[in-house]
């Protein structure tokens, strides 16, 4: 019984895959570039369905070149000769053209499925709240960088490849019904006529293979699947390694960064060698029932020439007719690694699109996010309850307004919810309940503790998340100086923005540049100036409020030196339940009205 569900689960899952691998296909040739798809695919079809064409050619030229010989016939034979030449133009041809069409087809869709992957993943932070709801796919970067392309890749050969095979069935099927000879075969006793003979053997045989193959190699599909999700995290470490350099140096972890290298890379060797032990299998019998194969026809047919009952040249032509037949049939067979990679490339996008959905569907708590027309404040929270993914409430604040201008420090103990509560409340993080309302056409910008440098120079990091072109090239120099970074005013071009290049400091002062240059109406500082002593901090502070007055600020930290460069603050305090609730730590300066006056929805 256990044996039958395991079958079952595999063969639904084989189910899965085959739809999967359709609605995924399919949607290119259902989308705005339907046209051009569809021209491209017909295109490429037409080509592959050409070669089947060529070849049956090269068949009958074959035949008639080895006719000419055994009859010794010279003109015949030139003739030949001469008509080859036309017969290789025509290949020549087509190998440019099919590739040249093949290589459009795949660029084309590729661009089209990334744009469909990155649009999702890159709308609401879902690349962020993946990580929020338990739903995180390994390695999501490789999923839209290699495996849309090897998707696309391996779809245009299995299924373009599977049409050819049906198109050369049918006709080296016809060149083989078709063959002349003077007497049948006796077959154990039996007369046959030759053509039955040699569809029908032709067929089975490659029936036979195509079962055994399947038997062997159907591991292959978790084998290719564990393979790629091997390297993807090998490769992963290197990459994380590369961008953290300079902390694993400081606290001398090469050997515990070797150890998990080690320790990954150990994982692809493993299952290498069980790559391997199933290929090998599997191209034993291959080749094997290959070599078998390559001398029955001539086994067959051998008597008919020697009897003089079939021309030389018609003997070559039903062998090679005969093992097109046997290698086209064979194709399942013959692709079977590559159908299992592709299985486990399908299986890959399935997660990654999973995924995403599960963000879309999530029906839990949310927090509600409303814009207002007061004025008077630039953002308020209601009973806000922010929550870990597994759904344990780590800050809560019933009632809190920022007002325009305004300056409050956020304190709180280690792990007591302060980056939570500002992640709720810049909107990143919907997992909780309760209401945050931000004044309508507000313009709202939250910094991480550490800064992020996009890839590119000096002033795309500068500009972000605008373009480079948004600011001149006089006022990001004069934003750098402003910020304590008067030695990169002059570098805006230099590619000095990877993680190696700059300290933690500098990514803080370039995230102060941003605000400055993009002016934001609220502004979420989470621990943004840690990096840097006091003296800079209160610099930079200092230059907000005398750059931005109208700001509203909202600052996380730790330091007792910010209290007195923020107008009030307010104290993350522990409470009953094991969260933490937000309390004012000092009077409050205003009065005003924490209820706004309208709100509609913003999502």
């Amino acid at each position: 019984m256990e044996g039958k569900e395991k079958g079952d689960v595999k063969h639904h899952r084989l189910i899965v895959l085959a739809k999967a691998a359709w609605r995924i296909g399919v949607l290119w040739f259902r989308s705005e570039e339907r046209r051009k798809a569809w021209a491209l695919l017909t295109g490429v079809a037409a080509f592959n369905f050409a070669s089947v064409g060529m070849a049956v050619a090269l068949s009958y030229w074959n035949a008639a070149l080895f006719n000419a010989l055994g009859a010794k016939d010279w003109d015949a034979f030139v003739f030949q000769l001469v008509a080859y030449s036309g017969i290789a133009v025509a290949f020549i041809l087509h190998a440019i053209g099919s590739l040249t069409l093949n290589k459009w087809l795949i660029i084309h869709w590729r661009r089209w499925l990334t744009d469909r992957y990155l649009d999702p993943w890159l709308t609401d932070g879902a690349h962020y709240r993946v990580r929020l709801f338990g739903q995180q796919p390994d390695n999501p970067d490789q999923r839209i960088a290699e495996d849309v392309n090897l998707y696309i890749t391996h779809a245009i050969s299995n299924g373009l490849g599977f049409l050819t095979t049906l198109v050369a069935l049918a006709s080296f099927g016809t060149i083989l019904a078709n063959i002349p000879a003077d007497a049948p075969l006796n077959f154990m006793g039996v007369a046959v006529a030759l053509p039955l003979l040699l569809v029908t053997t032709s067929i089975l045989y490659a029936a036979i293979g195509t079962w055994v193959t399947h038997l062997i190699g159907r591991p292959l599909i978790g084998l290719d699947a564990a393979q790629q999700k091997a390297e993807a995290d090998f490769r992963f470490s290197l990459a994380r390694l590369r961008e953290n350099t300079e902390e694993v140096a400081f606290i001398k972890g090469e050997p515990a960064e070797r150890a998990g290298l080690d320790q990954r890379f150990s994982f692809i060797v493993a299952n290498w060698y069980a790559l391997l032990s199933r290929q090998r299998r599997l191209v034993l019998f291959q080749t094997t029932f290959n070599q078998i194969a390559f001398l029955f026809p001539y086994l067959i047919t051998a008597p008919l020439y020697f009897s003089g009952a079939m021309l030389l040249g018609n003997l070559t032509q039903v062998a090679g007719a005969f093992n097109r037949i046997r290698f086209d049939f064979y194709f399942l067979a013959r692709s079977y690694a590559s159908l299992a990679y592709w299985g486990s490339v399908i299986e890959r996008l399935l997660g990654f699109e999973e995924a995403l959905r599960a963000i879309q569907k999530y029906t839990g708590s949310r927090i509600e996010y409303t814009a207002h027309d007061d004025c008077g404040l630039a953002l308020v929270a209601s009973n806000l309850v922010a929550r870990l993914p597994d759904g344990v409430a780590i800050a809560s604040a019933a009632n809190f307004a920022l007002a325009p201008g305004e300056r409050v420090l956020l304190i709180g103990s280690s792990g007591s919810g302060k980056t939570s509560l500002i992640r709720a409340l810049a909107g990143i993080s919907p997992l909780g309940e309760g209401r945050v309302s931000i004044k309508r056409e507000t313009r709202l910008m939250a910094l991480p503790q550490r800064g992020y440098l996009p890839l590119g120079a000096l002033r795309d990091a500068l500009a972000y998340p605008s373009l480079a072109d948004a600011f001149s090239d006089e006022l990001l120099r004069d934003t750098l100086r402003a910020v304590g970074l008067p030695e990169l005013a002059d570098r805006l071009d230099d590619d000095i923005v990877s993680a190696a290049a700059l300290s933690g400091g500098e990514r803080q002062r370039i995230a102060f540049a941003r605000v400055l240059l993009h002016r934001p109406d609220i502004l979420l500082l989470d621990e943004a100036t840690s990096a840097l002593e006091e003296e800079s901090e209160t610099a930079l502070y200092r230059l907000l409020a005398e750059r931005l007055p109208d700001t509203a600020v909202l600052s996380a930290g730790h330091r007792a030196s910010l209290a007195a460069l923020h107008s009030r603050t307010v104290h993350l305090a522990a409470d009953k339940s094991g969260g933490a609730r937000l309390v004012e730590h000092e009077s409050r300066i205003t009065q005003k009205s924490t209820q706004p006056t309208e709100r509609t929805s913003l999502s």
